[in-house]
């Protein structure tokens, strides 16, 4: 995340960035590989972010499959450059990163009800939601879900530890509902509820401010758009109109 870092240090901020996720390869290959040599059998491909889009596009190399592609439906700009760096077309950009969101994007294309019988694969995290699926399935499309990656927590070292010890943060930025977790896990429930009630939070978007909320805090910064962009905006916005922490 340096645009997002080097958006908040270009604002003044002293800005302590802790890799609490990492992403690697999943262990087992199967599923994946069984529908890239089945590619051919879809209508559409969702990919849900650009890890997905790098774990998917290196595996298919690795393989050595050279057919088309089904159209691809990336979800979020991001996704959408990261599949256009491999000289892959985007059929459609979903804008919204909601279930429903995703669902009316699809279904603009070609009309209402147009997902009855398409089949669609979802290239995504190892770990995530079943929402899009089910309403995927809901609208009347086969939906086959297949893991590219998964993340596991940061390694971090001593250091950064002492950091997040000493320095109480005026601002946590959350760029996923992994990183939520397992950074508030850092902590026991006295140095979470410390932290929560003391620094303004801000997240990227909807499903990342819901996992927050979870843990009994309601997000100060939510950005127009899912986006690196709309973040910093959102963040500079607040604190222009007085914002210094926890409401």
């Amino acid at each position: 995340m340096k645009e997002l870092a080097a958006g908040l240090s270009g604002m003044g901020a002293f800005v302590l960035r802790v890799p609490i996720i990492e992403t690697v390869e999943i262990e087992d290959k199967v599923p994946l590989d069984r529908a890239l040599k089945s590619l051919a059998e879809y209508d559409w491909l969702v990919f849900t972010s650009a890890y997905g889009v790098s774990f998917f596009m290196r595996r298919k190399k690795e393989l050595g499959i050279t057919g088309e592609l089904p159209r691809i439906c990336a979800i979020g700009p991001a996704t959408a450059e990261a599949v256009r760096e491999y000289g892959c077309k985007v059929a459609l950009i979903a804008d919204k990163y909601v279930a429903e969101g995703v669902v009316e994007a699809l279904e603009n294309v070609e009309g209402p009800g147009s997902l009855r019988g398409r089949k669609v694969l979802i290239a995504r995290a190892q770990e995530g939601r079943d929402v899009l699926p089910q309403a995927l399935a809901a609208g009347g499309a086969t939906v086959d879900l297949v893991p590219c990656y998964r993340t596991v927590p940061g390694r971090l070292d001593e250091r950064t530890m002492e950091a997040l010890r000493t320095k109480r943060p005026d601002l946590v930025v959350f760029t996923s509902s992994s990183t939520v977790r397992n950074f508030l896990e850092l902590y026991n429930e006295e140095e979470r509820l410390e932290i929560l009630g003391r620094a303004a939070v801000a997240v990227i978007g909807p499903v990342t401010g819901a996992t927050v909320e979870s843990f009994g805090k309601l997000p100060e910064i939510v950005p127009k758009q899912n986006t690196i962009a709309s973040l910093l905006s959102a963040i500079r916005e607040y604190y222009g109109r007085g914002g210094t922490g926890a409401d």
